[in-house]
């Protein structure tokens, strides 16, 4: 019975080891596509506890906002869609909604890093577009451009915002 078990398990192993290793995908497969945008859909697949918090903010309906003649308006459009005049919103051919402040606006262009593979290594997630946000991130659009801005605190916003503590209390790998 042994034998018969080891003869069924080995091949097996080996079986399955050939198919992750031909398509596990390593940066040089991904970093030849181009770094367009899944769309936050596309996020909430692997993190949706953060999607949930993120879609209770004024980020997720800031497109909604916009009064009728802004939402024309490039000045406007550059902070409330995603990837605005970078091969985002309003892109011709483009499969994914983009309005508001998705995940993307902030962690880059996620078609070449998104998948779940990719996403499991760090180095090639960042290889592949993947932002590390920091205070810079932010001030794009929380600036004295925007006729509503009143000041902007970084760590306070890390209280608040879609990532904090507060609003996602687990996280998905």
């Amino acid at each position: 019975m042994k034998r018969v078990a080891k003869s069924v398990a080995i091949p097996t192993i080996i079986f399955i080891g050939a198919i992750l290793i031909t398509t596990w995908p390593s940066a040089q497969d991904v970093e030849h596509s181009p770094p367009g945008y899944a769309g936050s859909q596309r996020c909430k697949v692997c993190h949706y506890k953060i999607f949930e918090s993120w879609s209770k903010t004024k980020h997720a309906s800031a497109f909604n906002v916009l009064k009728a003649d802004e939402t024309a308006n490039p000045k406007c459009l550059e902070c409330h869609t995603t990837g605005y005049r970078r091969g985002g919103f309003g892109s011709d051919g483009l499969a994914v909604d983009l309005k508001g402040v998705q995940c993307e606006a902030c962690h880059g262009p996620g078609q070449r890093y998104s998948q779940a593979s990719v996403m499991r290594q760090p180095e090639v997630s960042a290889k592949l577009g993947l932002v590390a946000i920091d205070s810079l991130t932010c001030v794009q659009c929380h600036n004295a451009r925007s006729p509503a801005f009143k000041g902007f605190a970084y760590k306070a916003g890390l209280q608040t915002g879609t990532h904090s503590q507060k609003r996602v209390t687990v996280t998905t790998p």
